[in-house]
């Protein structure tokens, strides 16, 4: 199990590294805890965020959020953050990833691969909160 944290912590500083050197955002990770990654951008006025944690004994991945003030929308950072987040969970062996969204954010989870869970299929991802699975 320690290999797993050690292999987290390894890419997470990696996605911070490239996220300032590809897009100037100056994340810190703010927690990382045994289930839960915060990484916020202080430096930013409005909310920079990328939070997620693991459910299901560590077989999902559940997001918990990916905010960007409107100044940094629509520059590939947000596809950036999710294609890491899908390669994170591969590498690592999760099987899948589920996520809340507002109704706006919907067309980006949908590029993304993402679908909107039907009713029914709810029960097959413990530790759900949203609508969406990959």
């Amino acid at each position: 199990m320690l290999l797993f944290y050690e292999n987290a912590q390894l890419k997470l500083e990696f996605l911070k590294d490239a996220l300032n050197i590809n897009y100037q955002l100056q994340f810190e990770i703010m927690h990382y805890g045994t289930d839960i990654v915060v990484l916020d951008d202080p430096n930013e006025e409005d909310f920079t965020q990328f939070w997620f944690h693991f459910c299901n004994a560590k077989q999902g991945i559940y997001v918990d959020l990916l905010t960007l003030p409107s100044q940094l929308l629509r520059k590939g950072i947000g596809t950036f953050c999710i294609k890491w987040l899908k390669d994170f969970a591969s590498d690592l062996g999760f099987k899948y990833i589920v996520l809340g969204s507002v109704a706006k954010a919907r067309a980006f989870w949908t590029k993304m691969g993402f679908r909107l869970l039907k009713p029914e299929e709810l029960h097959n991802f413990p530790g759900y909160q949203g609508r969406y699975s990959r």
